[in-house]
């Protein structure tokens, strides 16, 4: 919940754990927040450092022996930005407050505090800090050398190509980036992480999102990595050899990943807003690349762009079964969604195998109206999509948000299985945080399959079973009836189906027509009554 709140806000949320094995339970959430560069503040207790009562706070209970590791803070600091310990309350509020820094500076990410007991219960006078003084690191710019060369690298390609993975994190890239492709017809963007909408789906530029292979890269002969991990798999679908390739990220040089080798012809750790920012200021000015652009090959180059994106958007179009007895699959999933839920549906997206296809269908073209984790810890959206649903209540409160928004959560079932999903239900229902959750029920996971025939094209995973290989999720549990279950009132036995009073409702789609329907339901429950919903999808 923390990570789906503070990658709507920007804002670091507080986390509080119980010692070792609290921490531990944190598990790949920190990993999420790691990789998805999500600002989260964790405190969590150390086991009292004295035996027999020579402090306040000394050791009581039998626990206390047990939960002591050598190094906690050791469980999660390669995936912190900070990791810290509070050994007097004499200065707790400048060690938080310099986490704080760590986590609010880019590349963001979780920080992790510890103090014993005896330190937080000691007594001290109460004082206060300067929080004027306690800001992050401000945003920065690229040096002036760069601005040129990338800006005239972009305008003298035959075939410019931005691959970008979370600049959408800022919401006001996308309408950048949709500048720049402007500026200079025939460039292409391509979202490799999907981590966030980056670039409007419905632009001619766009190129859509794929998880780093797509064959955009093969042919680029200048490229423009803007926050972006992994652009391409290298084993795949590499750019040319002699493409001319320039990186701007907050993180460059990937410093939390020991194998990461893609090449760049200029690299620079800078903001990317600022960075766009820069270079659509420069393009506009300068008067040797605006009178470049007015060469006719770049009304060319616009109008192929055009008929690109036209046919295949067409060829997008083309593939969903929309029969109200056809069986449900993503591309009628998607197609349906789009057209049923309001433009103003914010989606949470952790469809693993279905994710590339549902953005192809849902085509996000809104800033915030797609949030994917970034990381790769699956589980992730049962309690991302409560924390990105209050946060927009809490914007829309404070007349920052848009209209009220609708927050869908789209999650295959092995995802949902892998994250206490009950626990998520319940929070929801005691909280009353009113999402639609739609489960994709494929009956198990397909991505470790998929993997494997990449390495074994003809191997045996080609033909086993999915039960031979132990990915298999048949007999499938009841996804509706758990969430009806997970919410279920007290002692009274009342919150069954019948029950006008039932916070959260189950429903399982099998056909278009049942989907269409669940959706209709999912329209006056959730965004109107402000109930909960769960939707299972049988695939």
């Amino acid at each position: 919940m923390a990570d789906g709140y503070a990658r709507v806000t920007g804002r670091p949320q507080a986390v509080l754990v119980h010692v070792d094995v609290g921490t531990q339970a944190l598990g790949q959430g920190v990993h999420n927040a790691s990789v998805g560069r999500a600002p989260v503040f964790i405190f969590a207790g150390l086991c009292p450092y004295t035996e027999s009562g020579e402090l306040l706070g000394s050791r009581t209970e039998y626990m206390h022996w047990l939960q002591e590791a050598p190094d906690q803070k050791a469980i999660v600091r390669q995936y912190c930005r900070y990791t810290g310990e509070v050994r007097t309350g004499l200065n707790i509020k400048q060690t938080i407050g310099r986490a704080l820094q760590f986590a609010n500076s880019v590349p963001k990410g979780p920080v992790y505090v510890a103090g014993a007991r005896e330190v937080l219960a000691e007594e001290i006078q109460p004082y206060s800090l300067d929080q004027g003084q306690w800001v992050p690191i401000g945003p920065s710019a690229l040096p002036v050398d760069a601005i040129h060369d990338i800006s005239q690298a972009l305008v003298d390609a035959e075939r410019p190509l931005i691959i970008t993975g979370y600049s959408g994190r800022d919401r006001r890239n996308p309408e950048l980036l949709v500048a720049l492709a402007d500026l200079v017809p025939g460039i292409r963007v391509h979202d490799t992480g999907g981590s966030d909408m980056c670039f409007p789906f419905s632009h001619v530029a766009s190129e859509g999102f794929r998880l780093s292979f797509d064959e955009c890269t093969k042919d680029a002969d200048m490229i423009f990595l803007l926050d972006c991990d992994v652009p391409w798999i290298p084993s795949r679908n590499p750019p040319p050899k002699d493409a001319k390739i320039y990186h701007v990220d907050s993180d460059p040089l990937n410093q939390h990943i020991p194998v990461s080798f893609f090449p760049a012809n200029g690299r620079w750790k800078a903001d990317s807003f600022t960075a766009l920012t820069q270079l659509v200021d420069y393009i506009k000015s300068d008067n040797s690349l605006t009178k470049s652009l007015q060469h006719p090959k770049y009304a060319a180059r616009a109008e192929a762009r055009a008929n690109v994106h036209q046919a295949r958007l067409a060829s997008i179009a083309s593939q969903p079964r929309l029969g109200d007895q056809e069986r449900l699959d993503a591309h009628n999933i998607g197609s349906l969604l789009k057209t049923h839920l309001p433009d103003s549906t914010n989606y949470v997206i952790e469809a693993v195998t279905c994710a590339q296809i549902l953005s192809d269908q849902l085509q996000p073209s809104r800033p915030g109206s797609w949030i994917n984790c970034g990381g790769t810890g699956i589980g992730w959206s049962n309690g991302a999509a409560l924390g990105v649903k209050m946060a927009l209540a809490d914007l829309e409160k404070g007349g920052e948000g848009q209209k009220p928004s609708l927050v869908c959560q789209i999650v295959g079932d092995g995802s949902f299985m892998c994250a206490a999903p009950s626990s998520a239900l319940w929070v929801a229902s005691k909280y009353e945080i009113p999402i639609l959750t739609i489960v994709l029920n494929n009956g198990g996971w397909k991505a470790p399959r998929n993997s494997a025939e990449l390495v074994y094209p003809t191997g045996l995973a080609t033909s086993a079973s999915d039960d031979e290989i132990n990915v298999s999720f048949r007999p499938s549990p009841n996804y509706a009836a758990l969430a009806e279950a997970a919410a279920g009132s007290e002692g009274d036995w009342e919150n069954g189906a019948g029950n006008p009073k039932l916070w959260m409702k189950g429903v399982r789609a099998r056909t278009v027509g049942d989907f269409k329907e669940a959706l209709q339901q999912a329209n006056e429950r959730v965004a109107k009554d402000g109930k909960g919903m769960m939707l299972e999808v049988l695939m």
